[in-house]
């Protein structure tokens, strides 16, 4: 390698840019007999046949006497204790009041929390009984619990409480409800129940983790919601008050209802228009206002990559939905009144909730037609990101949009996404996995097999191009209804030609994946991707392994029907393109490698269409496929590293790059590569030069995007080195 000259930060970074142009269960065996061999405590070990010393025959026939140890399965790491910012109130209404924790850092190792720039956690408190806040709707994540106790007691006592409204219930919320629970029922008199508002999926998963509170309590009155996707069930709070709950459940969030309160006009949307995002980390305002300040500039990205995650796999619903959902949040006088207020959404509100989450392609009757002038809400309140006041307009346009493109290609193709999940970790693989089949532009339908009957599973069979299943491991086995679907799957004979997958998490040894993968291998199936196992709750890295293991699931997809992007030699692309496309082959780029990392995560890839975007601060683009694995790393914040390749090394830098790689493989394997003291992101040792650069900002251009990097460190390792330039002979591929 030549020799480095290290310059100044500013001279480096400006000299740098000018070079562009079989597990064994350990209770089931005890130690080796003379180191030699295993003598199994549920066998009939036929000890007349070794030699053994006296010591070993001791232990051997212990052993032998001894009652069958019971296995028991490892203990889950100790979860890192999360940094979070406390929880603070803020006013949304002169009626409602939105209690927010905050996290500046990532909660959860699952897709939708990539962004890493934190979270909130919404709950809000609604006047009841008395004109006092006595209805708490929703509790926070259990790490929040102490800090929203004390803020919750400072805007009300617990034990005034008349109704806790839970929208949607996950597993790391139950501790927090449960010293709400404790709180409010503390000192209770019995004519006074506390009124627990849930859904079906809600009181049964309650029931069985908080059955110690809820048995000893004889003051809790269930208010379970029930009802089809249209309906609206009321919720009475007083003799004259009365909110509205509609049910919004999908695959992920089989338990989840909206509320609406015609009193304030906020619609308490649950998981629906959500973000995860700390709203202080992108505007100082934001700690002092419950809504969207900054507007769209500030939040688009957020609230479009919760839908890219969460939304996406039901676009054709969501579209469907989305087309009768009022375009304005202007009111009209004859809509000012709470009862005409309360008519005009649940018309519009229950048929969009129905589409989205329950796949109706029918139109509801007495549905409002789209009417540029009639009010859709004051506010929609979240449980995640800020209340959406400023762009309630703006947001609805846009998720016409995006479904729009996600509907495009599932009118061409799609793929299944099959799940179980005993403890969140398995959904979390299953979304993860969606996530890259949409990247890699193939629509998906995505269906929770504990809530999905089995004629449902053999028609989205039917109808897939391609599948994943997953499961997690319950007692060495898949859990029943995995393998209800798996012979439905097994059963259906053109589901044989399709690609496939199989994922999912265990505690100790993964049977149910291993046993999945065995009998579809066995019936002659075809995989798009190695099984993929994860113990406990899944990293950054394996939920980097996720998403290109569905695009490339995407890509089987697509290959089979003949639409992926044509792999074929440039000559032949030459000889289809038109003029356009033959001019643009003739704009070159330099060869740089770029990279990024997300703690062990790394990805790479090469790339030509790399430019200088400003002097001042020095800045610079680079245009990134839609499908990249590469592309969620890139986002706004994020670091990254550009290495420019000189042309003695270009060849070398080519065949590495371009070859094929599983999902999760050390893209980088075989190139001398080192870490950037700057930004920690691995870079070529051989490289002429080196940038070290932070995401500023993106750009959506057709296929790509174009990410712009301020760049904050550069070093110059060859001044006499070209950079290798790669020319094409046409501009419809790379």
């Amino acid at each position: 390698m030549a020799p480095v000259r290290q310059l100044q930060t500013a001279r480096g970074a400006q000299m740098a840019c000018g070079q562009i142009s079989r597990h064994v269960a350990p209770a089931r065996h005890i130690r080796p007999v003379c180191d030699s061999f295993f003598v199994s405590q549920t066998a009939k070990p036929p000890f007349a046949a070794f030699k053994q010393c006296k010591r070993c025959r001791a232990v051997a026939a212990a052993a032998a006497a001894a009652p069958p140890a019971t296995a028991v399965a490892p203990e889950a790491p100790p979860e890192p204790k999360i940094p979070i910012e406390g929880v603070i109130c803020l006013p949304v209404t002169s009626n409602v009041k939105c209690l927010r924790g905050i996290c500046n850092e990532r909660l959860k190792y699952e897709v939708e929390y990539s962004l890493k720039k934190g979270t909130s956690e919404n709950s809000y408190l609604l006047k009841g009984v008395d004109g006092n806040y006595s209805v708490l709707l929703d509790v926070p994540f259990k790490a929040f619990a102490e800090d929203f106790m004390s803020a919750l007691s400072a805007e009300v006592s617990a034990a005034q409480l008349s109704h806790i409204i839970i929208t949607h219930l996950g597993p790391n919320r139950i501790p927090t409800l449960k010293m709400v629970l404790e709180a409010a029922l503390a000192g209770r008199p019995k004519n006074k129940p506390l009124k627990l508002v849930v859904t079906n999926p809600a009181q049964a998963a309650l029931q069985k983790a908080l059955a110690d509170v809820l048995d000893a309590a004889n003051n809790i009155e269930w208010v379970v919601v029930k009802g089809k996707g249209r309906d609206q069930i009321p919720i009475p709070v007083t003799e004259n008050y009365s909110l509205t709950a509609m049910l919004t459940p999908t695959p992920r969030w089989p338990d989840a209802m909206c509320v609406i309160d015609p009193s304030s006009r906020v619609v308490f949307t649950s998981k629906l228009f959500s973000a995860h995002v700390a709203p202080g980390l992108l505007n100082t305002k934001a700690n002092s206002s419950a809504f969207d300040e900054g507007g769209w500039e500030t939040y688009g990205d957020h609230w479009r990559y919760f839908f890219d995650c969460m939304l996406a796999p039901v676009a054709t619903q969501a579209n469907l939905a989305l087309e009768k959902l009022p375009v304005t949040a202007t009111p009209r006088a004859s809509l000012d009144t709470p009862s005409n207020f309360l008519s005009a959404v649940i018309k519009s509100w229950s048929a969009v909730v129905a589409d989205i989450t329950r796949g109706s392609k029918g139109t509801a009757a007495g549905v409002y037609q789209q009417n540029p002038t009639m009010l859709f809400a004051y506010a929609l309140a979240p449980q995640h990101g800020p209340v959406i006041r400023t762009c309630l307009s703006r947001i609805a346009q846009e998720y016409r949009k995006w479904t729009a493109e996600q509907v495009a290609a599932l009118a061409y193709s799609s793929v299944l996404v099959l799940y179980a999940s005993a403890y969140g970790n398995t959904a979390a693989l299953a979304q993860a996995i969606s996530r890259g089949v949409t990247k890699g532009g193939v629509a998906v339908n995505t269906i929770n097999l504990e809530v999905t009957d089995l004629e449902e599973v053999k028609a989205a069979i039917k109808a897939a191009d391609g599948f994943t299943i997953g499961s997690p491991t319950l007692g060495g086995h898949m859990p029943t209804p995995v393998q209800l679907a798996l012979g439905t799957i097994l059963r259906a004979a053109s589901a044989r030609e399709l690609p496939c997958g199989v994922f999912g998490s265990f505690g100790w040894s993964g049977e149910a994946v291993d046993e999945l993968d065995g009998k579809l291998k066995d019936a002659g199936y075809s995989f798009a991707f190695k099984p993929i196992k994860v113990k406990f709750k899944p990293t950054a890295k394996d939920l980097t392994t996720c998403e290109q293991s569905g695009r490339d699931l995407a890509i089987q997809v697509k290959r089979r029907l003949k639409s992926k992007e044509k792999d074929s030699t440039s000559s032949m692309a030459a000889a289809v393109a038109s003029g356009a496309q033959l001019a643009m082959g003739r704009v070159v780029g330099s060869l740089c490698l770029v990279t990024s990392r997300d703690e062990e995560a790394v990805s790479a890839m090469l790339a030509s269409w790399v430019s200088q975007a400003s002097f001042d601060p020095p800045g610079i683009t680079v245009a990134v496929k839609k499908d990249r694995g590469m592309e969620t790393m890139l986002q706004p914040g994020n670091s990254f590293a550009i290495s420019m390749v000189p042309e003695s090394q270009e060849k070398v830098v080519m065949k590495a790059m371009t070859k094929a790689f599983a999902p999760g493989a050390d893209r980088l394997a075989g190139l001398p590569i080192c870490d950037s003291e700057a930004s920690k992101c691995p870079v070529l040792e051989t490289a002429n030069a080196t940038l070290d650069c932070t995401v500023v900002s993106r750009m959506e251009a057709g296929d790509h995007w174009i990410v712009y990097g301020q760049v904050t460190d550069g070093k110059l390792n060859s001044d006499t080195q070209l950079t290798a330039v790669h020319h094409r002979k046409v501009g419809n591929h790379y």
